[in-house]
Formats: structure tokens, C-alpha cells, sequence
């Protein structure tokens, strides 16, 4: 099985090619992803040499958030685009699961088996927040009210200000944030002084795409993006 998966939530856009459980090509650029609408023509010409067409492809696959929107909505247009004329599947996983599983099956490996929270800023002065563990070498989702499956959708996440963030963390959780060049000074702010350092890390496509191998279940079919803040309204009397 073939599967495409495209993750460009954050300024380390880029994609993955899959054939079963291996990936067999992986790229990644640097740039704000609104700003480079030339990555499907990218995309196209990087599997040419593989000889790889879109109708070969049984799956695709997005990266939904959260972070950047434009980037998340550009993604699973092209990526409907794509899977249209053939009609395979449309696939989409958020973008901090797949990161929090990665960082989590390193730590793991490392015999570090502590939470790992994936923190970003969510602009009006908040920020976003989901803490995860491994159960079962599955990715978990730890909340209030328990241990639970990622749900992919906006459920997943905590918006909260900065001063309110450490007591929505378990005890020694290791913070890692794709946005922490905008966010230290805060964080540095209110974690604990024995705290590990937060770390600064980005969610890649092939993130996303080892986060289906490992449940493909949990993916959405047919997905949106992840929006954190409800719609804003222009009232006009």
C-alpha cells in the first residue's frame, strides 16, 4: 500500500511517501507554508523520478493541526484535488498527536517514560495545550477525566493562558512546543524551576504518517482543520 501523507502546519512544511510500514521518501522545507503555493508542482516533480502517479497512490493523508490554517485548508485542498479523480480515501490526523507520538516513542526508547505535552500559541493571548502518553504502545490522550483515544478534533485541546498552563500538567511532563521561538520568555515565565526545558520541535510528515500506521482507526476520513477559537462574526448595523 502507497500513501501520500503531506503535513504543513508549522514552517517545516513538507511530505512523506509510504509503501506499508516504510517510508521511501521524505521531504522538508523552511518557510511559512501560506507563503509557498508552488508545493504541489513540488510535490509532483519530487515523484516523478519514482515514477509514482497520483492514480498509484492507495491513501492520502493530511496533518490538521493545529497551527498554521492556511497551510492545514491549502493541504487538504490539494490534497482532495489529488485523490478526486481515483477515489482513494482522504485521511487526516492531528499534527501535535504525531508529534507527541514521536517524541513519546524516543523518549520510550530511552527508558523515559514521563507525559509529554505539545504546547503552541493559539494567538489571543492563549495558548493550546493536549498532554499524551503511551498505553499499550498506543498514543493516549491524558485529560481530567482520565486516559482516553485521541479524538483528532478540537476536543483534544486546552486553550489557556500562559499563567494557567502548569496546572493542566501532570507532574514531570516534558513540554515540547513548535512554537516556542514565540513562546519561551512565557513558558520560561510560569513551568517550575526543576522543570525540563521546554523543546522546541515541529511535527514532520512522516510524524503523521507512523501516528496512522500505528492506529488507523482513529484517522478522519474526509477531514477539516483543526480551529481552536469559534468563528468571528462581522456585525454590521
Amino acid at each position: 500500500m502507497l500513501t501520500l501523507v503531506v503535513e504543513r502546519s508549522t514552517r517545516r512544511p513538507g511530505w512523506a511517501l509510504f509503501r506499508d510500514a516504510t517510508c521511501l521518501q521524505e521531504f522538508t522545507a523552511d518557510g511559512e507554508p501560506s507563503l509557498a503555493p508552488e508545493w504541489l508542482a513540488t510535490l509532483h516533480a519530487a515523484l516523478e523520478p519514482s515514477n509514482v502517479t497520483l492514480a498509484a497512490i492507495d491513501r492520502f493523508v493530511a496533518g490538521i493541526g493545529p497551527g498554521s490554517f492556511s497551510g492545514i485548508r491549502a493541504t487538504v485542498a490539494g490534497l482532495q484535488g489529488m485523490a478526486l479523480p481515483g477515489g482513494q480515501p482522504l485521511l487526516g490526523l492531528s499534527s501535535a498527536a504525531a508529534l507527541a507520538f514521536a517524541v513519546l516513542n524516543e523518549r520510550a526508547a530511552a527508558n523515559q517514560h514521563t507525559p509529554v505535552a505539545i504546547v503552541g500559541d493559539a494567538r489571543r493571548e492563549r495558548l493550546w495545550c493536549a498532554v499524551y502518553t503511551l498505553r499499550c504502545n498506543q498514543l493516549a490522550l491524558c485529560s481530567t477525566t482520565g486516559i482516553a483515544t485521541p479524538a483528532h478534533t478540537a476536543a483534544d485541546f486546552i486553550l489557556t493562558t500562559a499563567a494557567d498552563l502548569p496546572r493542566h500538567l501532570p507532574p514531570e511532563t516534558v513540554v515540547v512546543s513548535p512554537d516556542l521561538e514565540r513562546l519561551s520568555t512565557r513558558l520560561a515565565a510560569v513551568l517550575p524551576a526543576t522543570a525540563a526545558a521546554p523543546m522546541l520541535r515541529m511535527p514532520s510528515a512522516a510524524d503523521v504518517g507512523r501516528l496512522l500506521l500505528s492506529d488507523p482507526t482513529t484517522a478522519h476520513v474526509d477531514p477539516v482543520p483543526i480551529y481552536l477559537h469559534p468563528a468571528v462574526a462581522e456585525v454590521r448595523t
